[in-house]
């Protein structure tokens, strides 16, 4: 039993772990998109600004841009992964995936490559 207790433990002590070490998101709602861009611009939004500084703490990561569903959220994240190239990301470095959970916003993270 006693076995069986200390595995239970152990078990929910990772689980503890890994919800802690989980990335934070970052939203880059569609508002602040809306306005004319130019790279002085995209610099100053603080979602873009913290992942690129949370990037360039974490060796071995990548920027993983979580886009709405439809052509429009695809266009979305394409087109910040370009910005964020042409600031100087390394564009193997950054990947775009479907679903941000939200219809009206980005989620930006920096998360271990696989």
């Amino acid at each position: 039993m006693l076995s069986g207790m200390r595995g239970f433990l152990g078990v929910l002590l990772g689980l503890a772990a890994a919800s802690a070490a989980a990335a934070p998101v970052r939203w880059l709602d569609a508002a602040a998109w809306a306005r004319p861009r130019d790279g002085a611009y995209v610099r100053t939004l603080a979602p873009v600004a913290e992942t690129v500084r949370a990037y360039l703490q974490a060796p071995h990561a990548r920027i993983v841009i979580r886009y709405p569903s439809g052509e429009e959220g695809i266009l979305w994240a394409e087109e910040l992964r370009a910005w964020l190239v042409a600031l100087g990301v390394p564009s193997a470095q950054v990947e775009t995936l479907p679903g941000s959970g939200r219809d009206d916003a980005l989620a930006l993270s920096v998360e271990p490559r696989p």
